[in-house]
């Protein structure tokens, strides 16, 4: 994810993690599915498997087979192979994140990650390691960084700690011996070259590895995205009068400036006291522990103002049982109420199966982007625990090919690289925005669960695969409107 790019200091995403043998992966074999085609591939056995391109614009064609993930004493191990489909040999960094769906978490390698001259026509066995994953959790949906996107229903397993094959250290990341050959001569060889940062890299903080198309002996650094690891995954809901940020155990609602108080001042409207009427009912219900408010405006001493007027009004309600603190900062506007939740049950919500392939278009949209037009086609959505799965293609009409850094993004959340899509439901006026990764850091772009970028084939009449994860809306939708940003609105997409 990330345009972080969008905003972002993102990735080019790649594939993933080191080598080591696969030979106790459970054996599943669901069908196969190429990206962005119509007809299924064949399919490696005992695996997960889709075809895509990776690592950046015009990167590594391949297929990536997923066997499973192994839950081993300290950690978590997920099991993989990476077959080249490509003309040339090419070297692409990336790394695999693991959503908890039902718990809302997303788990980074902890390892280096690293994809180093594969070859055309080889398959590469490779394994990564992460943070212990509960038993309480099943399956995991894999995240990949490239058109093949999400793979869902990824089973965990326990199975006992076994050693790596000999000379084969836990998720290295360099290539098995004897599988890069020598570097092709630029006849032979077309230049794929190093993408500037465009985009996306929703789960690591540093700069992406280019992509190039000669072997490398060395790895990517580990990830280093703030926030730690597991990191909390949160939904992003805007409505009237209040933007709510909420992950499993905590919740912040940004309350606007316009809709509390009167005008230039710190004194509560009456608007503004309903308004804190229905948010003392919420923390009743919801809340336990701490309750902070954060004023935000350009003068300290306003904010400060509005941030004790904003706690009185929700203590005189609320009562005892909670511990209060107000701050004013010069930034902004509004107040901004956090609390901790008192239940960080995941409910009944359910990780989706793995997915053959995606639905047919529903609906299409072009719109231009300077002398060039796009078309976005619009597939079914549906359900992966807690969220709701835009899936979409994006083709590149001409004339000319796709910049590699083009995205979609939304100034108020730097970092998405389709910050600008969101979701309502028919009748309703909330709107659902990106699922961010971690907490957001105010002045920078921020991850969100995404391709990571939007732009992996740049030629005309190619379609370009893209997802993005948003907060599934309360209740049985089962058909939602999709706001694409700059191609339009689509009515009645379905969600199953």
């Amino acid at each position: 994810m990330r345009a972080l790019p969008l905003a972002v200091s993102c990735i080019g995403l790649l594939l993933v993690a080191g080598c080591a043998d696969a030979d106790r992966a459970e054996k599943v074999a669901p069908p196969t599915v190429r990206a962005g085609a119509a007809l299924p591939t064949v399919q490696p056995p005992g695996a997960y498997a889709k075809e895509g391109w990776f690592g950046g614009a015009d990167g590594l064609h391949a297929r990536v087979a997923i066997r499973g993930v192994e839950r081993q004493a300290a950690k978590s191990v997920l099991r993989y192979s990476v077959t080249s489909l490509d003309s040339s040999v090419k070297s692409v960094p990336f790394e695999i994140a693991l959503l908890d769906v039902a718990g809302r978490r997303l788990y980074k390698p902890t390892g280096t990650t690293s994809g180093s001259g594969f070859a055309p026509g080889t398959t590469r066995e490779m394994s990564a390691d992460y943070p212990p994953i509960p038993a309480t959790v099943q399956k995991v949906t894999a995240i990949t960084p490239g058109t093949a996107g999400e793979f869902t229903g990824i089973p965990v397993n326990s199975v006992s700690t076994t050693p790596s094959a000999p000379g084969t250290p836990p998720s290295s990341s360099a290539p098995p011996s004897g599988s890069v050959p020598s570097s092709p001569s630029a006849s032979s060889t077309p230049s794929v070259g190093a993408e500037p940062q465009v985009g996306a890299e929703p789960f690591m903080a540093g700069a992406p590895s280019p992509i190039t198309t000669s072997p490398s002996a060395t790895s990517s650094p580990p990830s280093s995205t703030p926030g730690g690891n597991p990191v909390d995954l949160y939904d992003i809901v805007e409505g009237e009068n209040r933007t709510v940020s909420s992950s499993g155990s905590s919740v912040t609602v940004s309350l606007r400036s316009d809709a509390l108080f009167e005008s230039s001042s710190g004194k509560l409207s009456s608007r503004g006291k309903a308004v804190l009427g229905d948010l003392a009912q919420e923390i009743k219900a919801k809340a336990a522990g701490a309750l902070a408010f954060d004023g935000h405006a350009g003068d300290a001493k306003l904010s400060g103002e509005r941030a004790q007027a904003v706690l009185d009004e929700v203590k005189g309600k609320v009562g005892a049982g909670f511990t209060y603190a107000a701050n004013g900062k010069q930034d902004g506007d509004g107040v901004d109420v956090t609390y901790q939740l008192k239940s960080s049950a995941s409910g009944s919500v359910q990780p989706a199966s793995f997915r053959v392939r995606d639905g047919q278009k529903v609906a299409s949209r072009t719109a231009p982007f300077g002398a060039a037009k796009r078309r976005l086609e619009v597939k079914p959505f549906y359900r992966d625990g807690a969220y709701i799965v835009a899936v979409f293609d994006i083709v590149n009409e001409g004339p000319g090919t796709t910049p590699p850094d083009a995205s979609y993004p939304n100034p108020s959340y730097p970092g998405g690289v389709f910050g600008a899509f969101s979701i309502q439901v028919p009748g309703k006026k909330d709107v659902y925005r990106a699922v961010r990764v971690g907490p957001s850091t105010p002045g920078r772009p921020t991850n969100y669960v995404d391709a990571g970028r939007a732009v992996f084939r740049t030629a005309v009449n190619e379609p370009v695969r893209g997802f993005v994860y948003l907060p599934a809306p309360p209740g049985n939708v089962t058909s939602v409107t999709f706001d694409a940003g700059p191609f339009g609105k689509v009515e009645k997409v379905p969600v199953s």
